[in-house]
């Protein structure tokens, strides 16, 4: 069972920024090696991180971070437009009040956790579902973010309506990939047939 708790900072119930930006190490620099500056030993934040800033938290039934991604409006300052405008390739950044940028997405588990792939793929499904709903409470009808193939693929297979602005480019030697996420009747009925389909499953063997 995940907890989502969606929110900008002040939404956020006491500590859970800071737990937050602690998860954010772990995962980003820690785990996947990314070249970020860390102005505070083992928080990650950027210029990015702001009052007007919307995270989605999820935890597990410990209370522990598993999960957690980041919208931004693109009338604003954001990560792609501010740092990474070259993965736009030949199209035009972004500013407009219908699209929202995700970033700093992860559904890895910090501490070591081990889990099976259906349960990874459970964790990805919520969390997007939530950042989906959080995005369009707020006047978006599609993201742009930038991502690893993988889950671009996975993406795909869920049958999120997503697609490529450009082709992928090497970010700190890894390929990375900026697309489109829809926020339509496609991914929307994509989101709600994984959950029935993973409430179904979970009737077949009893789980709860």
């Amino acid at each position: 069972m995940l907890t989502v708790t969606t929110g900008t900072p002040r939404d956020l119930q006491h500590g859970l920024e800071r737990q937050l930006a602690a998860y954010r190490h772990k995962v980003f620099v820690e785990h996947l090696g990314w070249k970020l500056p860390v102005a505070d030993a083992g928080l990650e934040r950027d210029q990015f991180d702001r009052a007007d800033t919307v995270y989605i938290v999820a935890r597990d039934r410990s209370g522990r971070i598993c999960g957690c991604g980041r919208l931004l409006p693109t009338t604003r300052p954001y990560l792609l437009g501010g740092v990474f405008p070259y993965l736009m390739g030949e199209q035009p950044l972004p500013c407009d009040a219908e699209v929202w940028e995700l970033s700093r997405y992860s559904t890895h588990a910090a501490d070591g956790e081990v889990i099976t792939h259906e349960e990874s793929r459970r964790r990805f499904r919520i969390l997007l579902r939530h950042i989906v709903d959080a995005a369009i409470a707020r006047g978006a009808k599609r993201l742009i973010t930038f991502t690893v193939p993988t889950l671009e693929r996975l993406s795909r297979q869920l049958g999120i309506h997503v697609h490529r602005v450009g082709p992928p480019q090497l970010i700190d030697g890894a390929p990375v990939v900026a697309m489109w996420v829809e926020l339509d009747a496609q991914t929307l009925t994509a989101l709600e047939r994984e959950e029935a389909g993973t409430a179904a499953r979970r009737d077949q063997t009893g789980a709860s």
